[in-house]
C-alpha cells in the first residue's frame, strides 16, 4: 500500500470484522508470469474468498457440484444467461460457508487449484493489514503460499471445481494507480484500490518456474464485497497501452470496467496526466453507457473465434469508445457459488489474453477533439450471467 489511509485499510476488510453471516467478500490480484524455460508470459489469478464465513465457522461447507471445462453449450449459456442443461445428482439444501484460496493461470491450457477452510482458521490483524491462513499470508504489500491439490482429491470432491496440481507463490506489490471509488450501494460494494500494481517475485506452478519482473508485467488488484454478484458480471481491466497517436507507450495509464450496477457500468481510468471516473453510484444522468458481450461471427478457423467486449460511456466533458476481444479457445469457463438460498451460481467466462483498442475523446463546444487514440494488449476480460445451480 503506497498510502497510510486508515479508510483505505478499512475498505481493504470489508464486512470481516463485523462477522456478517451472509454475504461475498473478495480480494483478487492479477498479473503475469515470465516462463523461466519458454520464456512465454502467462497471466494468473489469486483469489481470497469468504462466502458466509461466519455462518458455520468451524468448518467448511461447499454446497455445489458443476464442472470445469468449457464446451460451446457452456459458452451460449454463459452469453444468453440461460441455465446450464447438465443434470446431476440433487442434494438436500444447504447454505455455503467457507473461505476459500483460489490460484489459477488463464489464456491458454487455462487452469486453477483451490483450496478450502473455516473462517476461524483466519487470522485477522488491522495495524498493519493482515490476513494469515497456516502458509498463506495476505497484507498491504506481499502476498505468500502454498497449495497442494492430488487427482485422488480432485476426484473425491468435484464440488471444489478445480484442477489436481500445485503452486507455490512468493510475491511482493507496490500500488501505482490506488483508488477507493468504482461502486457503493446497501446491497455491494467494488473498487479497484490497485488499477496499476507493480509485482515482483516468483510463481512456481506444476513445477514450472515463472518470473514476475516488475520491469515487463504490471498486474491489478480489486475488492468487491456485498450481499450477491453483479448480473451478468462485466469486468475490462487493462494497463498495457500504445499510443496510435504517437507510436509510445503510456506507462502511465490504466483503466477498469465493472458492472453491471443499476443497469450501468463503473469505469475508472488514467490517461497519463488524464483522470476520469465514470462511476454508477452517482446521480443518474450524469453519464451514459451502453456496454454488450457478443460473440463474433464464426470464423474459418474454429481456433480464432471470438468474444467482443464493447462500452462506450459519455457525459457532458468525455466521450469513451472501447472495444476488446478474446479467443473463445483461451478463455476459461468457471462457477462462482452466490450467498443466498436459491442454489444460484455465476457461470464466469475469463481470459487474460484480451486485445483491442480505446479511443478518448474531449467535447470542445459542438465538436468532439480526440485526445488519445490506444492500443491494447493483455486485457483481462470476464463476463458472466447468474444461473440456477444444478447440484
Amino acid at each position: 500500500m503506497t498510502k497510510n489511509n486508515k479508510k483505505i485499510k478499512d475498505l481493504r476488510f470489508g464486512f470481516t470484522g463485523k462477522r456478517r453471516k451472509f454475504g461475498i467478500n473478495y480480494w483478487r490480484f492479477f498479473f503475469y508470469g515470465i516462463n523461466s524455460i519458454s520464456g512465454s508470459e502467462q497471466m494468473f489469478f489469486i483469489e481470497l474468498e469468504m462466502l458466509n464465513p461466519w455462518l458455520n465457522p468451524s468448518e467448511p461447507y461447499l454446497s455445489y457440484k458443476s464442472r470445469v471445462s468449457i464446451t460451446a453449450e457452456d459458452l451460449q449459456y454463459a452469453l444468453a444467461g440461460t441455465q446450464s442443461a447438465h443434470n446431476l445428482e440433487t442434494e438436500e439444501l444447504k447454505l455455503p460457508s467457507y473461505c476459500a484460496i483460489r490460484v489459477g493461470k488463464i489464456g491458454g491450457r487455462a487452469k486453477q487449484i483451490c483450496s478450502y477452510f473455516s473462517v476461524r482458521e483466519m487470522n485477522f490483524h488491522s495495524k498493519p493489514f493482515e490476513i494469515q491462513i497456516g502458509n498463506k499470508f495476505f497484507s498491504e504489500n506481499r502476498i505468500s503460499g502454498f497449495l497442494n491439490l492430488s487427482k485422488e482429491e480432485v476426484a473425491e470432491h468435484p464440488e471444489y471445481l478445480c484442477d489436481s496440481g500445485s503452486v507455490t507463490w512468493e510475491l511482493n506489490y507496490e500500488i501505482d494507480n490506488e483508488y477507493k471509488e468504482g461502486y457503493k450501494s446497501p446491497e455491494m460494494r467494488w473498487f479497484p484500490f490497485g488499477l496499476k500494481t507493480v509485482f515482483t517475485g516468483k510463481l512456481n506452478f506444476d513445477g514450472v518456474d515463472y518470473i514476475v519482473d516488475p520491469r515487463k508485467c504490471c498486474g491489478y488488484i480489486e475488492r468487491f464485497w456485498g450481499k450477491t454478484m453483479p448480473e451478468p458480471w462485466f469486468h475490462i481491466t487493462a494497463e498495457n497501452l500504445t499510443s496510435e497517436i504517437t507510436g509510445k507507450t503510456l506507462f502511465n495509464s490504466s483503466f477498469a470496467i465493472k458492472g453491471s450496477f443499476n443497469e450501468k457500468v463503473s469505469f475508472l481510468g488514467k490517461f497519463e496526466d488524464v483522470e476520469i471516473i465514470f462511476a454508477a453510484d452517482s446521480r443518474q444522468k450524469s453519464y451514459s453507457a451502453v456496454w454488450d458481450c457478443i460473440q463474433m461471427p464464426e470464423a474459418e478457423d474454429i481456433d480464432e473465434n471470438l468474444l467482443h467486449w464493447s462500452v462506450s460511456l459519455h457525459n457532458k466533458i468525455w466521450v469513451i469508445d472501447i472495444d476488446v476481444y478474446c479467443k473463445i479457445r483461451e478463455l476459461f469457463n468457471r462457477s462462482i457459488e452466490l450467498p443466498d438460498n436459491s442454489r444460484r451460481i455465476m457461470n464466469l467466462l475469463e481470459g487474460g489474453t484480451g486485445t483491442g483498442e480505446v479511443k478518448l475523446y474531449k467535447r470542445v463546444g459542438s465538436t468532439l477533439e480526440q485526445i488519445e487514440h490506444a492500443n491494447l494488449v493483455k486485457v483481462v476480460c470476464e463476463f458472466g450471467h447468474i444461473e440456477q445451480g444444478q447440484f
